[in-house]
């Protein structure tokens, strides 16, 4: 079939074959992208086969997790069915395996990637069955991808509309990979959650010695050690690891499921505490080695840690529903409608990389086809408050697509917006008005969120709940006596939820903007606090985009740039519309950055701002870059920046600061005494001496600091004699 068009798709390379079918590398030609295409073999002749394969991208397209590969389409070619998924250019589990298994710290990476992947699954009711080295992929980057939902089960408990399980499975038979079997799998036992951890179990100890827990002769000798014999000890062949991954493995494989972990969080709360463990344990034949998400300034790569489920109103804030539904075409035009199918796809895919929002999957949403009689059935189905629709129109050589976003329990419209662009090259109108939409709907879901948490009696909000009210703080009116509460409002998260690596991550957040505004009574022991939690935050959850973003940020302004740094941009590599965490990257890189730092760092200030104008962070974004022009001595666009960041934020006392600097520096002194005057009403605890530490702290140096109060010494707004004083503890930390 190498050549060969198939529907939209290009057949470009055979990447696989097996019994079920083949998967080819192929080109959408209109999404100009590339995907892998899996024919069924024999789909014509096998019901049974066709059935299982239809369930597969059915399941699959249902979740939504950057460690789950992604279904975008299904199709026909004559008798031929195949399914239409996300390219990954890498290498499959199994392959990668050394014969003594990975070093400590990258197996962990793989089994908590794992986890990811099958926690998501399990939330949407949905139990694997057939976990296996050979059904992950590992990308270039190191991202695992978990393939083949073929034999999942769906459970009772699941919203899911996919098709059933009974014309699949006989009873009495069982289905999987034998030598990852659970003994009541391997029993055609009732399976659910747990029989999955099981599978995880040896997949684990696979990955640390690179044996399996269970052998024999054969399959039926592996049943056999499976449901009655005692699995292979990890400390037989690898002493050198520690006792605690050898018991978190046995109860993985306990022969009843009541006696296993319950969950895949409790599995992942017991990985979270091995960390320690880990740390410094000698992989045989290499040196001592740190796990990647404690290594010290090293680049790291990604591992999605799903965010810990509860029960109760307040735990559906720690994910928003969106469903994205297909757009309208307002003309008879054939092209229309492939247009408005791309757009929602690229919205789709764009979206997916907003830190706490769960997209509804194309196939899902694709249901809609723009009737509104329609639209009331497919939300209620599909279980969403908020829906992203819209209406393309081509008229000669423009095109014309209208976006809203709309509340459907409160019956509202939140935000909408027209764009008018030639459609010359309608693939790249396409990608820039996504952008542009997710964008714009992104800062609009986290203000909603925050909002919504706000408006609920705080005794009946969980730690999640408490998360988002604490952020009301920061998405609408930054102020003292707000970040004060929102402190409180987090360690009442923390003690509900030890173990919400977001909650101490946003402690250490609001701790460290103390110290920045100067309403700190005792600056070094919040900003110790803040580092700590941030420290804890990131070894809870070392790829919650939340957790990077917020602990980055402490990080700046500890003055770690080269930790900073990497965790910001491992922040942005997680989710690549975590708008927040880019500006506290060009933070960092603007301020305690030079030569080509700079330069990156407007870059992304500029592209925020031309982009996510009415987001609830771009009065930040106006006063970071404020101090990038004050660094380059260019007064006129270093005051305009920070007038605009006060109009959004006038009670951001650095801002207030930094735009009183600005026209100190332009002569413009009447107005910045104004302006000092606001400064000191907003923040009248806050000192000059205070001020001066946090931007040497911040930038690393006096030279990067100066500039920053040059203009307020030269009026006389501050004192010139005050010398920089830095914190003993921190004058070896600077770039």
């Amino acid at each position: 079939m190498i050549g060969e068009t198939v529907g939209n798709y290009e057949i470009l390379e055979t990447l696989g074959e097996g019994g079920f079918g083949v998967v080819y590398k192929a080109r959408d030609r209109r999404l100009k992208r590339l995907v892998a295409l899996k024919f069924l073999s024999g789909s014509k002749s096998d019901a049974v086969a066709r059935s299982r394969f239809l369930k597969e991208a059915q399941t699959a397209s249902a979740l939504n997790h950057p460690n789950i590969v992604t279904v975008y389409d299904i199709g026909e070619q004559g008798q031929d069915a195949y399914i239409v998924m996300e390219f990954v250019d890498g290498t499959p589990l199994n392959r990668l395996l050394p014969a003594g298994g990975f070093a400590p710290g990258q197996a962990l990476d793989y089994v908590l990637q794992l986890c990811g992947a099958l926690s998501a699954a399990h939330d949407a009711g949905i139990v694997h069955r057939d976990l296996k080295p050979s059904n992950a992929i590992v990308d270039r980057n190191g991202r695992l991808k978990v393939l083949d939902f073929g034999l999942a089960k769906i459970t009772s408990g699941s919203n899911l509309d996919v098709t059933s399980d009974a014309p699949l499975t006989a009873i009495g038979t069982f289905v999987g990979t034998v030598n990852y079997m659970a003994p009541e799998q391997a029993l055609a036992g009732e399976i659910d959650a747990r029989t999955d951890i099981f599978a995880l179990g040896i997949v684990m100890q696979e990955m640390f010695t690179g044996r399996r827990p269970f052998g024999g002769a054969n399959q039926w000798a592996v049943m056999n050690g499976i449901c009655n014999e005692p699995p292979v000890r990890i400390r037989g062949t690898h002493p050198h690891l520690p006792e605690s991954l050898e018991a978190i493995v046995i109860r993985m494989l306990a022969k009843r499921k009541r006696e296993r972990y319950q969950s895949v969080r409790e599995v992942i709360d017991a990985l979270t505490l091995l960390h320690r463990a880990l740390e410094g344990v000698a992989h045989p034949g290499g040196p001592a080695e740190t796990a990647p998400a404690l290594a010290p300034d090293e680049p790291t790569r990604s591992v999605q840690l799903p965010g810990k489920s509860t029960s109760g109103s307040s735990s559906a804030l720690e994910r928003i529903a969106v469903g994205v539904l297909m757009f309208r075409t307002l003309s008879a035009n054939k092209d229309d409608a492939y247009i408005a199918e791309g757009m929602a796809s690229e919205i789709i895919r764009a979206l997916s990389g907003v830190p706490g929002v769960r997209v509804i999957s194309q196939l899902a949403s694709s249901k809609y086809r723009g009737d509104p009689a329609e639209l009331e059935s497919v939300v209620k189905t599909m279980q969403l408050r908020y829906v992203v629709t819209g209406s393309v129109r081509c008229a000669g050589p423009r095109i014309r697509i209208i976006a809203e976003l709309d509340d459907m329990e409160e019956s509202s419209q939140i935000w909408s917006h027209t764009y008018d662009r030639g459609n010359e090259d309608i693939f790249a109108v396409q990608e820039e008005v996504a952008q542009s939409i997710v964008a714009a709907v992104g800062g609009q879901l986290l203000r909603a969120r925050s909002e919504a948490a706000a408006h609920v009696p705080t005794e009946q909000l969980d730690a999640s709940g408490l998360v988002r009210r604490a952020y009301h703080f920061t998405t609408t009116a930054y102020h003292a006596g707000g970040i004060h509460e929102a402190i409180d409002l987090l360690r009442r998260a923390t003690r509900l939820d030890p173990n919400h690596a977001v909650a101490h991550a946003a402690l250490g957040f609001y701790l460290i903007q103390c110290a920045v505004n100067g309403s700190s009574k005792e600056v070094e022991r919040d900003r110790a606090e803040a580092l700590a939690a941030a420290e804890r935050a990131i070894l809870a959850g070392p790829s919650e985009p939340e957790v990077l973003e917020n602990a980055g940020l402490v990080l700046v302004h500890c003055g770690r740039f080269a930790k900073a740094v990497q965790t910001l941009r491992r922040a942005v590599e997680v989710a690549p519309l975590n708008f927040v965490a880019w500006g506290y990257l060009a933070l960092e890189l603007g301020w305690a950055g030079s030569g080509a730092d700079i330069v990156e760092a407007h870059t992304i200030l500029n592209r925020l701002l031309s982009t996510a104008a009415d987001h609830p962070s771009a009065g930040y974004w106006h006063c970071f870059q404020s101090g990038i022009y004050a660094r380059e001595g260019k007064w006129e666009e270093a005051a305009e920046s920070a007038r605009r960041g006060i109009t959004i934020q006038p009670r951001f006392a650095p801002g207030l600061a930094a735009y009183a600097n600005a026209l100190c520096c332009l002569g413009r002194f009447e107005e910045a005494g104004e302006v000092a005057m606001q400064m000191v009403a907003v923040n009248p605890t806050g000192t000059q001496a205070a001020y001066m530490t946090e931007l040497l702290i911040t930038t690393g140096s006096p030279e990067r600091a100066e500039p920053h109060i040059r203009g307020l010494v030269a009026a006389g707004i501050f004192r010139g004699d005050l010398p920089w004083a830095l914190p003993p503890q921190y004058k070896a930390v600077s770039k």
